[in-house]
């Protein structure tokens, strides 16, 4: 008997990535509600221009933090810094309602992104050292599930509680509770996480500078980072100014967009997960970014509340191949010793396309720009990922042959 027929077969879900990714939902259910943050922020009267910066400025925390975040997390530290992030998540949304000014609206954005930030890369981290290394594409199909759920749960629901309890900012704080669930779930992990981070896997240790920066050095790292980067600035323009465009449309429940697309990526990656890992995956992730691309510019030319909802679901089935494809890219082309750091750094990519992207937006709003401006603009930026994925297609076979 072999060493490969004696040795059990790998696991997906294990309890603790079960138990990572139902914590990490709940914390996303606390940022999912903000998907009509812009129109709150219309309504307090807060100008176009300011309304970018504080869209904004949530993710700019973690933009700020995520690097130095990305060498100091370690399995050692990090589960005790995802309950303390979660607590912190829960007092920024009871702050919303007390917050009317620029100046503290823009404290609470930035105290709400520092715990966020903290969450996430501290769940990345312990997630990257439970899944294995050939069924990375469907644990992340599966794992991205905790932020997809919520985007189609949550904007519905908001608009069922908003009216009830007399605006977003009450409804804010009333969505805290959903941190009691979330802590409970990271209780248990304890003991089995901290047995595992002293045992000397590798990557359990706090990186050393020169590692990262060979890291970095590496074309395929720099390619990926590169196509995620325009990925988030096409798709959290489309996240943060879909509301006011659906309203501009006369469609009645603008959180129906939210579900439509949420649910057909939940599908895609329900459905088509158990393939992500037998074919090979830069080639369905291009053929995703094409398909967003297109999608994107049909926002922008679509004039009925039919071919809207069609474009949604179209929408929502890319993205569902092209997330959880773009990180098993990452993870497949990184070093085990690295492959924390990495995804942390494609979370630093979300984190600059969520504070560029609104940004971008606003500016462009307030210089009389248009929707179908902002959203041909969501489309060259996917396109320009779907350039970025081809160069690393083209160059790993290159590289290969260079070793033969």
């Amino acid at each position: 008997m072999t060493l490969s027929e004696s040795r059990p077969p790998e696991r997906l879900f294990t309890y603790e990535f079960t138990v990572l990714t139902l914590a990490a939902g709940f914390g996303f259910c606390n940022i999912a509600i903000f998907y009509g943050f812009a129109s709150y922020l219309q309504r307090l009267g807060v100008e176009a221009g300011w309304q970018g910066v504080l869209l904004g400025a949530e993710p700019l925390a973690a933009f700020c933090l995520r690097p130095f975040l990305s060498v100091w997390v370690t399995p050692r530290n990090a589960l005790s810094l995802a309950k303390g992030a979660l607590l912190g998540m829960g007092l920024a949304l009871c702050c919303y309602q007390f917050a009317r000014e620029i100046p503290w609206i823009l404290a609470v954005r930035l105290f709400h992104g520092v715990s966020f930030v903290c969450l996430v890369s501290a769940v990345t981290t312990l997630l990257a050292h439970t899944i294995p290394r050939t069924l990375a594409g469907r644990a992340f199909g599966y794992f991205s599930l905790s932020a997809l759920v919520p985007y189609a749960v949550m904007p519905p629901l908001m608009e069922w509680l908003v009216p009830r309890l007399g605006g977003e900012d009450v409804a804010y704080a009333v969505c805290s509770v959903l941190i009691v669930p979330a802590l409970v779930l990271l209780v248990p992990l304890g003991p089995r996480l901290g047995r595992r981070a002293m045992a000397g896997v590798p990557g359990t240790e706090r990186p050393r500078l020169d590692a990262v920066r060979r890291n970095l050095a590496q074309p395929a790292v720099r390619l990926v980072l590169g196509a995620s980067l325009c990925l988030f600035l096409s798709t959290t323009l489309v996240f943060f100014y879909m509301k006011p465009f659906a309203l501009g449309l006369g469609l009645t429940d603008p959180g129906l967009f939210f579900t439509v697309s949420t649910v057909a990526s939940i599908l895609v990656r329900v459905t088509a997960g158990r393939f992500y890992d037998r074919l090979p995956k830069v080639w369905p992730l291009l053929a995703a970014l094409i398909g967003l691309a297109g999608c994107m510019a049909g926002f922008g030319a679509t004039g009925t509340v039919g071919r809207y909802l069609v474009l949604a679901g179209a929408y929502g089935a890319c993205l569902g191949v092209a997330m959880p494809l773009s990180n098993a890219v990452m993870f497949e082309r990184s070093q085990p010793a690295m492959r924390g750091v990495n995804m942390n750094l494609m979370l630093f990519m979300m984190d600059a396309g969520y504070v560029a992207g609104p940004m971008l937006g606003g500016a462009m709003l307030a210089a009389g720009a248009g929707y179908p401006v902002l959203f041909w603009t969501c489309s060259g930026f996917a396109a320009l990922s779907g350039l970025l994925v081809v160069v690393l297609a083209v160059a790993r076979p290159a590289k290969s042959r260079a070793g033969a």
